[in-house]
């Protein structure tokens, strides 16, 4: 059986879901001890700051003991206790594949659609093939979910437009300026918005970039991560006249860009095409005046917030067509693992086939006075080979409209395997 034991931001608070992350170091960890335990044939754990998944695969009879290793392990580890039972989710079989397929399509995340969260599974699995906790069933879950994630946003609208206010605003200026290597950057703000602003960026060549903040040293850091040039937060509108694009993303709390000193900066820019200003502030950083100038285009954080609100909207539209393409892979994930299950099953019937052929047929002979018959071995061989692929065929069939695990106990029973 393949299951999970999980905790996500829909479950629990960030006070909760912190106590459960894991580092490399305490994964390899619990799934040595899980391994060892023979509990578990095989196991891969997903810690991001939104979930914390443990996705494993054991033998049908160690269903229990399974649970109660990975409990007691948690209870050790993390704290966990019976409380806390109610901010878990445990799922099995197919809620477990189809669970996993839509986690990493983007569909379970805070944000719909988010790509991070398939680097974020991707990272997971490797690792568990590093530390080989990995078996073939978790390798081939992780690589068709994997494989999945990609289908659903190449072949549906799931991933498209901008899914956060640095995002978008990253986008209009793509969509503003297709070329960016003639315009000059000014990106006022150190911090982590400004951080995400330029981490958008860093496929984008500039002409120029320049970063200002409060404290230098931090300005200076981010310049030399992204090939710009640090300045002094007072130096700012020395280079308003040459910024074509200016970010403002600080929790100053008044107006660091003012209408008089915008006014001036106009004056001295020589280039025809509108200033492009996204102020990502709260509160504003920019005074609400300076977008009614002629020359410039300003974007505040509520503009930028509703062209997310409206991608997010077309995002949660395509859910259904995404979720037709898990639908299809869970299936034949699901497929292709009852045929592993019926594995053991098949070869043991196979071999009680030959035992019985050989015995019959050694009585056979022994009953007419036969010494040795090359055809009649060959025959009987033949139809105890053909018997054994039409009942194969049968069981395979009977077993997928029935409770597989059932009529595959059945089976092994009615044989004395």
């Amino acid at each position: 059986m393949t299951a999970l034991i999980g905790i996500s931001y829909k479950t629990a608070d960030l006070e909760i879901r912190e106590r459960f992350a894991f580092s490399s170091a305490e994964i390899a960890a619990f799934s040595k001890r899980l391994l060892n335990s023979g509990k578990v044939k095989g196991i891969v754990i997903l810690s991001t700051c939104n979930r914390t998944e443990i996705y494993y695969h054991a033998p049908k009879s160690q269903k229990e003991a399974a649970l109660r290793g990975i409990l007691a392990g948690l209870e050790e580890l993390k704290g966990y206790s019976d409380s806390l039972k109610p901010n878990f989710y445990f799922r099995e079989n197919e809620d477990t594949v189809a669970h996993l397929f839509k986690v990493v399509s983007g569909i379970d995340s805070l944000i719909v659609g988010e790509d991070q969260i398939i680097g974020q599974v991707k990272d997971a699995f490797d690792y568990a093939r590093k530390i080989q906790s990995t078996d073939k069933i978790l390798n081939r879950l992780f690589s068709k979910a994997l494989e999945t994630g990609k289908k659903v946003r190449t072949q549906t609208e799931i991933s498209r437009g901008s899914a956060s206010a640095s995002s978008a605003a990253v986008n209009l200026c793509h969509q503003r300026f297709p070329d960016l290597s003639n315009q000059n950057l000014l990106m006022i703000g150190a911090g982590q918005t400004g951080q995400l602003v330029l981490n958008s960026l860093r496929k984008s060549k500039f002409n120029a970039l320049h970063i200002a903040n409060r404290t230098l040293r931090k300005a200076e850091e981010l310049a030399r991560l992204h090939n710009g040039k640090s300045i002094r937060l007072e130096d700012v509108e020395h280079y308003l006249p040459q910024s074509d694009i200016i970010f403002v993303a600080t929790d100053s709390p008044e107006p660091l860009l003012k209408t008089g000193a915008l006014k001036e900066s106009l004056k001295k820019r020589n280039q025809s095409q509108k200033q492009l200003i996204f102020d990502l502030s709260v509160p504003r950083n920019v005074e609400e005046e300076i977008g009614r100038l002629a020359g410039i285009e300003l974007f505040t954080i509520d503009d930028l917030t509703k062209i997310v609100e409206s991608t997010n909207q077309k995002r949660k539209e395509e859910i259904s067509a995404a979720m037709q393409i898990i639908d299809r892979a869970t299936a034949l994930f699901l497929s292709w693992q009852h045929e592993q299950e019926l594995v053991p099953t098949i070869l043991k019937i196979k071999e009680n086939f030959r035992q019985l052929n050989r015995a019959e047929t050694e009585e056979f002979k022994k009953i007419r006075s036969i010494k040795e018959d090359k055809v009649l071995d060959e025959y009987s061989q033949h139809i105890t080979e053909k018997f054994a692929r039409v009942f194969i065929k049968n069981l395979k069939q009977l077993s997928k409209e029935a409770g597989k695990k059932d009529f595959i106990s059945l089976a092994e029973e009615f044989f004395e395997l």
